[in-house]
């Protein structure tokens, strides 16, 4: 076996290069700079810039379900409390509520066709009961509203007409009357007697005992 005496100069020139490079110093910033940059968490700066892409995307998500209730809200039926019509109709026969006079059905859709032209058309019925018309607002939904002449007494009585989409039927008890079925609820003294026909919600108020109120309705035309 062979010394390191006897060694060849090849093998003795490599031992001596192999020396000489352990003892170099190697540059390893680089590298850790490298490996520092692949590994380490987003900096602060790179973080406020992703902050205003992801407020605005939350802020537009926010905004888009808001706008879909409000639609969703806008366009559903929406329930008149008896407090509220009651208020109405004696808004309307006192005057407070600012009205039109009118002598006919007729002529009190002109008047509300042109004050407003998505109101809700009136039924017909006997001209010598109309005295006057306004339009009205309920949780926004367009309401006619026509004040009649009942009987020979001259008893107010208010008609509340919307549309039977924008309007529901309150939970009351109900009455059949010539075989049509009205909602019969109160408020004071006042009776309100309410239905849907031909697309049309009808309310009509008035301190009347409830079998005229449903004959009156009766004689409406749609």
């Amino acid at each position: 076996m062979n010394t390191n005496d006897e060694q060849n100069p090849l093998d003795q020139a490599t031992a001596a290069r192999l020396h000489r490079l352990s003892t170099m110093p190697v540059d390893t910033s680089a590298l850790e700079r490298t490996l520092r940059a692949a590994i380490s968490p987003p900096s602060k700066r790179s973080m406020w810039r992703a902050w205003p892409a992801r407020a605005i995307a939350a802020s537009l998500l926010i905004a888009s379900l808001v706008l879909a209730v409000m639609l969703t809200a806008s366009s559903g039926s929406v329930l008149a409390s008896p407090a509220q019509m009651a208020q109405m109709h004696e808004d309307l026969v006192s005057g407070r509520l600012p009205s039109m006079q009118a002598d006919s059905v007729e002529a009190a859709n002109k008047m509300l066709a042109a004050q407003s032209p998505a109101s809700p058309q009136v039924p017909s019925l006997p001209p010598e009961h109309v005295m006057a018309c306004c339009m009205q607002s309920v949780k926004n939904k367009k309401v006619a509203c026509v004040l009649l002449k009942e009987g020979m007494e001259g008893i107010p009585v208010s008609m509340m007409v919307a549309n039977a989409s924008d309007m529901r039927l309150p939970v009351a008890p109900t009455r059949t009357f010539n075989g049509e079925t009205y909602y019969v609820q109160s408020s004071g003294l006042l009776n309100m007697v309410m239905m849907k026909r031909e697309g049309r919600w009808v309310c009509l108020i008035g301190q009347v005992a409830v079998e005229r109120m449903m004959e009156l309705a009766g004689k409406l035309r749609f």
